[in-house]
């Protein structure tokens, strides 16, 4: 029976077959060459009679080189390199093989002339199939919508997208250019087609030819390549579509299928690299044991619980107080995890009666506190509740944990803690004070972990854009040079796991976060995204809101980070320091906050962190009015 990677292979024998048909070719022509077109009898029979050396000789040979170790053969100076090198080694085996049986009659000149005609018999047949193959594929698909595409990558990865895309009936391609930075390309050609230059060459093609899509295909290293691909879109009249191939490892894994292109995701244009995770590390921490998730059916939450349930834990319980979040997520879970454990949990962090029974009915060990407010203007005028949920509801799961003895506490923190211009990242900074206060005297290993913003998750900069692009109205963004860090949801919530497994007790982990990106850097490429050039959308420039900053930090001070174990997490020292009589402190934050003075809690939240500089109208003594302001995204 033939199976799947079977088809696959059996597809790709014609290139060895072409090959065969050139080691006949070549060989003859070699003895015709030697005796200058009169071959007698005698060699004629040297010729039938050694025929069935030099093809064991050439398949030996191209086994020895790697000759057919890839998915697809054509013009390339690679594939140029394995064809020498399999040559020169046929002439080597060749001439082995008449040593060992000592065939005198045998003309040892043929030894020198049959490699140089192989090698052109191989390229002047392969390039006629090639021909032969396109004309065939043009044949079918006459009469059929075409799309005209440039590709930019001339790698195996554009090799083999390439050939995809001239296999396609509906809709055709016709690719019109080939787009490769290695200045050693320029003026080949990839399936029959030019490559015309590096990225640089993009816009001037563009504006030459008329193009529907702009296809990428390299793996590696393509943010920067990806904004400036945009940037060569947006400037053409009529911009095409941009499409991103899968990776080189995404097709390997499916030989054979077609090449499914996607668009260009915001994710796309970070200034990151991917992120490779310890997954052994992570499995040490999370593998059979008791789990627990706070605010999980947030962004950062929800995506916490489906990677922990990649590595297989005892169980794993779902704290949430939004009861239509958790509904989803709970179901979701289940449906992609059939025979999971999972345990929805509906209450508050700063309820001690439902942490009590969590507790004491499922004893987690490994807790993950992603549970926050997260909106930094609408906490402006909301101070006790972003006080008793972020600071006190961390003080009250960090009490259960320590009590009942769960191994790893984590607190999912973020860079608006550091130098705090806001009351949600003060409060946020007054969690992390209070985490590495608990290690002191428990069991428990606390740890905090800080990062930027999240690309996509609810509120996000992101969100508010697309949602302002659906419905028309201009792009609103509170600075035109305004700064943020960003990573995908996936890279955060893997590399909290990661900062989970490393934890051993009153650590601040800072998750590398790349280069900061300029919020108008954002919007420009949204807009060219969506299809639209900068002039079709109005960008407007709002002001920093009370509590925004124009610029976000991850450290105070960078000579107190250290290197961790993991390279995309740091250790910081010093940054939080100690706290007299914590229980005390968040007795007196209780009761402000319950008193509804929002005066005292901030006075106290200052005490707490005395790098915090409240905006201008909190120092007032008034409550901060909150004003109806357009969507707006910083």
């Amino acid at each position: 029976m033939i199976r799947i990677n079977d088809r696959f292979f059996l597809r790709h024998l014609w290139v060895p077959a072409l090959d065969a048909l050139a080691v006949g070719i070549s060989y003859y022509l070699a003895f015709l060459v030697r005796f200058d077109f009169a071959v007698a009898p005698i060699h004629v029979d040297v010729f039938l009679s050694t025929l069935g050396f030099a093809y064991s000789a050439f398949f030996l040979a191209a086994l020895t080189s790697g000759l057919y170790r890839r998915l697809h053969h054509i013009s390339s100076l690679d594939e140029m390199g394995k064809m020498l090198q399999t040559t020169a080694l046929t002439s080597a085996f060749q001439g082995a093989a008449v040593l060992v049986l000592a065939r005198e009659d045998y003309p040892l000149s043929i030894l020198l002339i049959h490699p140089f005609l192989l090698f052109f018999s191989m390229g002047a047949i392969r390039a006629a199939a090639f021909e032969g193959l396109a004309f065939y594929r043009r044949r079918l698909r006459w009469g059929a919508p075409t799309r005209k595409a440039v590709l930019i990558g001339a790698g195996e990865l554009g090799e083999i997208v390439l050939g995809s895309l001239l296999r396609e009936r509906s809709p055709s391609y016709e690719v019109v250019g080939v787009i490769d930075d290695d200045p050693r390309k320029r003026g080949m050609r990839l399936c029959g087609v030019r490559i015309t230059g590096g990225r640089e060459a993009l816009g001037a093609l563009l504006r030459k030819r008329t193009v529907d899509e702009v296809i990428i295909a390299i793996a590696a290293s393509r943010a920067s390549l990806v904004r400036d691909v945009v940037e060569a879109v947006q400037a053409t009249p009529k911009p095409p579509e941009i499409k991103i191939a899968p990776s080189l490892f995404e097709l390997l894994r499916s030989p054979g299928e077609r090449v499914s292109l996607r668009k260009v995701r915001p994710a796309d244009l970070l200034n990151r690299e991917v992120v490779r995770l310890d997954a052994g590390r992570i499995a040490g921490t999370l593998r059979g044991k008791i789990v627990l998730v706070s605010g999980a059916g947030g962004t950062i939450g929800a995506e916490l619980c489906r990677q922990v349930l990649k590595y297989e834990p005892d169980r794993l319980l779902l704290l949430e107080n939004h009861a239509t979040s958790l509904f989803y997520l709970h179901k979701e879970l289940l449906e992609a995890n059939a025979g999971a454990r999972v345990v929805p949990v509906l209450g508050d962090v700063r309820d001690n009666g439902t942490l009590e029974r969590i507790f004491k009915n499922h004893r987690p060990q490994v807790v993950l506190h992603a549970a926050a407010h997260k909106h930094v203007f609408q906490l402006e005028s909301n101070i006790l509740e972003a006080v008793s949920n972020n600071t006190l509801g961390t003080y009250a799961l960090a009490k259960a944990a320590d009590r009942f003895g769960a191994e790893v506490f984590l607190l999912v923190s973020t860079d608006k803690a550091v130098r705090p211009s806001s009351v949600m990242g003060a409060s946020k900074r007054a969690a992390e004070i209070v985490v590495r206060n608990m290690t002191k005297a428990s069991r428990t290993r606390f740890a905090a972990v800080r990062f930027g913003n999240v690309l996509g998750s609810s509120g996000s900069v992101l969100k508010i854009f697309q949602e302002q692009l659906s419905k028309g109205e201009p792009i609103s963004i509170t600075d035109a040079e305004a700064t943020r860090y960003f990573m995908t949801v996936e890279e955060a919530a893997g590399l909290i796991l990661q900062a989970s497994s490393m934890a051993a007790g009153g650590e601040i982990f800072v998750l590398k976060m790349g280069s900061p990106v300029r919020i108008m850097d954002m919007a420009n490429n949204l807009i060219a995204l969506s299809g639209l050039q900068g002039g079709d959308v109005e960008i407007r420039v709002t002001g920093l809101r009370q509590g925004e900053k124009a610029h976000e930090e991850l450290v105070e001070d960078s000579a107190g980070v250290d290197i961790s174990e993991h390279p995309e997490i740091m250790r910081l020292r010093s940054e939080n320091g100690e706290l007299e009589q914590l229980t005390e402190r968040m007795l007196e934050l209780e009761l402000s906050c319950r008193a509804a003075d929002d005066q005292s809690v901030l006075r106290q939240l200052r005490t707490l962190v005395p790098t915090f500089q409240p905006a201008a109208e909190h120092s007032a003594g008034g409550r901060a009015a909150a004003p109806i302001l357009p969507l707006t995204a910083s």
